[in-house]
């Protein structure tokens, strides 16, 4: 029989296909406790709304499936770690399948990586969402070493030229010369340019900095969670939950299920 033992903030927790570990219903004053205690476990924070890197899918690769041909799961922790907290002019999502069969749905991501049995495919500018689009390959049976240079080259290509809120798919498609003048840049080095997308790159790994660590060691960032300035240990009482499963959800107004109304 498993116990199980409750969390003193009750918040609604989720495991994502991201990787990640959701908590709901946190109030904005909870906020410094509960990531002291998170960031003295180990955790770091992710970027589940910001202009960044959201998430890094992958399948379970050789490690537990048969048809895997390639760690997924190792690489995909690697390319997290590299570009964590990396801004950009909309989210990036990315995704690693060990195997052909794409359980991680790499090519519907901004780049997406597929193992092969000599190394792996990289596929560029897809996306998800409203308007999906499959993303393209780019190259093929590279070493991982490889791979991770023309990633750094991509993201920082497509984060220098991008408009602002424009993802990859639109970035690429109104792009001159599309995927071959994509290709030549930053495979090719046509333009010269990669080594410096390279040093760009190396120096975010560098200078990256876990944001709610930095909060917590900050007074003055901290002193602003709180609900209201002269009341800083007063909860909003607008917001309320009710149980749902056995975790706390956020209350809603009683839902009409379009029903006519009748004039008496």
């Amino acid at each position: 029989m498993v116990t199980r033992r409750p969390s003193c903030f009750g918040l609604y927790s989720k495991i994502t296909g991201g990787q990640r570990i959701d908590m709901f219903g946190a109030r904005v004053e909870q906020l410094p406790a509960i990531w002291r205690r998170l960031v003295d476990a180990g955790f770091e924070s992710g970027h589940a709304y910001g202009k960044s890197l959201r998430t890094v899918k992958s399948c379970v690769g050789t490690t537990w499936c048969r048809y895997g041909v390639q760690d997924s799961v190792g690489l995909a922790v690697a390319l997290e770690l590299r570009y964590r907290g990396l801004r950009s002019p909309h989210k990036i999502k990315s995704g690693v399948s060990g195997c052909a069969r794409e359980c991680a749905e790499a090519r519907a991501k901004d780049f997406g990586v597929i193992a092969t049995e000599n190394g792996w495919n990289l596929y560029v500018d897809g996306n998800g969402g409203f308007t999906p689009r499959h993303a393209e390959l780019l190259v093929s049976d590279v070493d991982t070493e490889t791979l991770v240079k023309i990633i750094d080259r991509f993201l920082m290509f497509y984060i220098r030229t991008a408009d602002r809120l424009q993802r990859t798919a639109p970035w690429i498609e109104a792009m001159e010369g599309g995927l071959d003048h994509l290709r030549a840049v930053i495979v090719d080095d046509s333009l010269g340019i990669c080594a410096d997308l390279e040093a760009a790159m190396e120096a975010h790994v560098a200078d990256y900095a876990d944001e709610w660590r930095g909060v917590l060691e900050d007074e003055e960032k901290l002193s602003r969670f709180v609900s209201f300035v002269n009341a800083p240990d007063t909860p909003d009482p607008t917001i309320t939950f009710v149980e749902e499963r056995g975790q706390p959800v956020p209350a809603r107004e009683p839902m009409l299920i379009g029903l006519p109304q009748v004039q008496r």
